[in-house]
């Protein structure tokens, strides 16, 4: 129940007089029009930028080898033999630049460790959100731990709110000097 609906009700019962509850909604207004300031931005983690690049113009380096010998067979310049090695080479590299594409679009689940001493690690790598759920929907009843957890739903709903734009970030903090941890999905 909304905090106006509280003192309108208060009103109706008669706990509060008409002029007491106009002004708490006056004062609730007035804190409703006090602008929030926007919460800061949510950047994704460079390693998911470096992945997906590196996997994409590696892909296009394939391509683009495996063209050129694919090429030189066709005009003859040497034997055919180099279709073995050029033929595969195209097919990879077209691989590699599909996946990553997929990699820039996809949903990213990335971890970031800071120790005390300053050392620290970071990890990244996409995740399907869709196909996890699906897995845990049939062999959930199989495993005990997670029988009646509802973890599925709970992917499906991160999923959904993936899907709005809204990226989830839990950060853990133990202050200064101390370890850091940052969860991303998104």
């Amino acid at each position: 129940m909304t905090e106006r609906m509280r003192i309108l009700e208060e009103i109706e019962a008669g706990r509060i007089s008409v002029e007491e509850g106009g002004r708490r909604l006056e004062r609730l207004s007035a804190r409703d029009d006090v602008p929030q300031s926007p919460p800061p931005p949510v950047v994704r983690p460079a390693l998911v930028r470096v992945l997906w690049q590196a996997v994409f113009w590696t892909g296009v380096g394939l391509v683009a080898g495996g063209a050129l010998l694919a090429g030189m067979v066709v005009a003859s310049w040497v034997s055919h033999l180099w279709l073995i090695c050029g033929g595969p080479m195209l097919l990879l590299g077209l691989t590699a630049v599909a996946l990553g594409l997929w990699l820039r679009r996809a949903r990213w689940f990335a971890l970031r460790v800071r120790e005390r001493d300053g050392e620290g690690m970071a990890f990244a790598f996409p995740l399907p959100l869709t196909p996890i759920a699906w897995l845990l929907r049939i062999f959930g009843p199989f495993i005990p731990q997670l029988r009646d957890t509802g973890v599925d739903e709970v992917i499906l709903a991160l999923r959904r709110e993936l899907r709005a734009g809204r990226p989830f970030v839990v950060e853990v903090d133990e202050g200064q000097g101390e370890e850091r941890i940052q969860v991303y999905f998104g």
